[in-house]
């Protein structure tokens, strides 16, 4: 079958914690909701990005199949983890053509992985700038090329074939045919970009609160600036919150989205959730220092979305800390929702928690 820009194409977002499936429809420059659908996964059935449980990932997504009666059979998906390298580069001025004939031979020296063991990618983002404070500058003696040279900045995208092979793999097994694997960075913007004009915003965080890992993008006027996946989620909230209170998997679950049994105190979930974020606010601190000491500019505002964003007091903890506007992300309040089909008080929970999701379903397959 010959794919285009009007190919119908399902989401389908494989969390640590939970597979979720989006289809959007264009219609007359708005999207509607066609299908979204969401089920938990057993613990580890995904780790470090890893499929670790094929089998259970398979069942999962057919039961979504089913359930939501997904016609298609094209899928745009995406990964994240440590073994999803970006890192904006410069190269000289060439065009696309050449650059993807010469990507591999550049990239070798910015990536730490055997360049046959991953899949490269990149992004034109402009012109470079003669910034003598960048992080590409201070690797500049690395480079091949003659420093007279006119350069261009690009976002360089390296994954191991491991990540996206085991994505595909349970895929095709579920009945699927993945034709896009995009970047959960990339994702979370393009549905932020569906409420949002990042156009002029300056310097903003995206970040998504996820069970095992919380993804940092750090976005310029509209143009992905730093990705960073910090090993710590959510996850280390419930584990500790499990030990500490004593209580099940399923009620630590219910607690972190504020529904609290009678004989446990508001404080007592407060003061684990405080300790547990420590590392993550430590780890995100650091990642805003590099980004303002390599291109002099601050975040004006934090945007959150995933599982840990729905926990009650995340926001205000992260507008303490850093002492900006932090707003919880909800790309399904600029998309229409037939009322008679989609539940409205069932979306309004589910919006952050599908953002990944929805901004992969407004992906089109749009390659020349």
């Amino acid at each position: 079958m010959f794919l285009d820009e009007n190919t119908p194409l399902v989401a389908v977002d494989i969390g640590s914690h939970s597979a979720v499936i989006a289809q959007l429809n264009l219609v007359k420059s708005r999207y509607e909701l066609m299908n979204l659908g969401v089920l938990p996964l057993e613990e580890e059935s995904v780790v470090g990005g890893v499929v670790k449980k094929p089998d259970e990932v398979v069942d999962t997504l057919k039961q979504l199949v089913k359930a939501e009666k997904i016609q298609c059979t094209h899928a745009v998906t995406s990964v994240a983890g440590e073994a999803v390298i970006t890192k904006k580069i410069k190269v000289p001025v060439m065009s696309e053509e050449e650059l993807a004939q010469n990507i591999a031979k550049e990239a070798e020296q910015y990536i730490p992985f055997d360049i046959d063991d991953v899949r490269i990618d990149f992004q034109v983002i402009g012109s470079a700038q003669n910034d003598q404070n960048s992080e590409d500058d201070q690797e500049e003696e690395e480079s091949t090329f003659e420093e007279d040279e006119d350069k261009m900045e690009i976002l360089l995208v390296a994954v191991q074939n491991e990540i996206i092979d085991s994505r595909a793999d349970v895929l095709v097994e579920a009945g699927l045919k993945p034709v896009i694997i995009d970047l959960d960075a990339f994702a979370m913007v393009n549905a932020l970009s569906l409420t949002t004009n990042l156009s002029s915003m300056g310097a903003v965080a995206l970040v998504d609160l996820g069970d095992s890992f919380t993804h940092l993008n750090i976005v310029t006027n509209g143009v992905t600036s730093f990705v960073r996946d910090i090993p710590i989620g959510g996850g280390y909230c419930s584990r500790r919150i499990m030990s500490t209170l004593e209580v099940s998997f399923k009620q630590t679950v219910k607690m972190k989205r504020g529904e609290l049994p009678k004989n446990i105190e508001k404080e007592s979930v407060l003061e684990i959730l405080t300790f547990s974020f420590e590392k993550v606010l430590e780890e995100m601190d650091k990642s805003f220092e590099f980004f303002s000491t390599n291109t002099n500019e601050q975040i004006k505002r934090i945007f959150i979305c995933g599982g840990g964003a729905l926990i009650p007091g995340v926001d205000n903890l992260l507008a303490d800390h850093f002492q900006i506007p932090i707003e919880i992300v909800d790309p399904l309040k600029s998309v229409k929702a037939n009322p008679k089909k989609f539940d409205q008080e069932i979306l309004s929970n589910l919006g952050t928690l599908a953002t990944v999701a929805i901004g992969l379903a407004t992906r089109r397959f749009d390659y020349k």
